[in-house]
């Protein structure tokens, strides 16, 4: 996911509150985990209020849309920029002295070779329910991330680690979850047999496959396999093949100088020309003029 600059804090609310974010610049997930007490949830752009439960976790997916949140639809509702100077030690504490609201927050930012994968493949939010497709696994990570951020001096590294396993078994609760929509990469990789033949993919792109030799991954009959492929996920076996390759090959120009035949071998290609034209096709520039522009970006970010 190529997380960058985790943040965190943890948000201790009494009664009346209200708070109110007009929305980040760039390209970060956002989280609130309600520990204790409740609140409500409103898009500005929406009239639907999501009531939000102690255990209950909402993630903003690349989703910068102005909201609130607040005890009552009725409270006073205060900027979060105000809001914000109030923190001590990551924690905020504000409100009217009446009952408590305890909430842990958090963010990180992504890189924009990767947001644009994981914004087809998600919603821009989720709303995960106590106890709602909640493995113990995933209810463990949530309970030691409250936790966590309770302490000042928690490590980078030891939060980033947090956020990787938080968002992995938020995508796998919703996956299994009404909600989860029937079509797209979400609903292939949760059928029993798409899902092997995109494994298989996956572990060996350097492998020359054939809609016949996926379908066997699959347990499937060739038609069978190749009409389902396209149904849930709106492309062909080997349309999907090619553009997973092209993305693979596209991280391994941005990582390291491994020269392109390399790079075209590692993912299938035994002509490095081949692989040229596929790759401009798909990622809008030839292999020479991606690494450059990449060059240009890290150094430009760098200054």
């Amino acid at each position: 996911m190529g997380i960058q600059d985790a943040i965190h804090r943890r948000v201790e609310a009494t009664a009346p509150w209200g708070i109110r974010y007009s929305g980040d610049r760039g390209l970060r997930v956002r989280f609130g985990l309600v520990v204790r007490g409740a609140a409500f949830l409103r898009f500005k752009n929406q009239r639907r209020t999501i009531a939000l439960s102690s255990g209950d976790l909402g993630i903003f997916i690349l989703n910068n849309e102005p909201f609130t949140l607040t005890d009552h639809p009725r409270s006073p509702i205060g900027d979060f920029r105000d809001v914000r100077k109030l923190e001590i030690d990551g924690v905020i504490r504000f409100g009217g002295g009446g009952s408590l609201t305890t909430m842990v927050s958090g963010s990180f930012g992504m890189s924009e070779h990767e947001a644009p994968l994981i914004s087809t493949i998600l919603p821009r939010f989720l709303h995960l329910r106590l106890g709602q497709n909640r493995s113990q696994a995933f209810q463990a990570v949530l309970d030691l991330l409250a936790s966590e951020i309770a302490q000042p001096d928690i490590s980078p590294s030891c939060l980033i680690s947090l956020y990787e396993l938080l968002f992995v078994f938020a995508i796998r609760a919703y996956a299994s979850s009404p909600e989860a929509p029937p079509k797209g990469w979400l609903a292939a990789m949760s059928d029993g047999h798409l899902s092997k033949a995109i494994k298989a993919m996956h572990s060996a792109l350097d492998s020359n496959w054939s809609v016949a030799s996926l379908a066997r991954e699959a347990r499937m009959s060739r038609s069978a396999f190749a009409l389902k492929f396209k149904t849930v996920l709106d492309q062909t076996p080997l349309e999907y093949l090619t553009q997973w390759r092209m993305y693979k090959a596209g991280a391994i120009i941005r990582s390291n100088n491994t020269s392109f035949s390399e790079v075209a071998s590692a993912i299938g290609y035994g002509s490095a020309s081949s692989f040229t034209r596929v790759f401009k096709r798909e990622m809008g520039a030839a292999p020479r003029e991606y690494r450059r522009k990449i060059a240009l970006l890290q150094s430009s970010a760098g200054e």
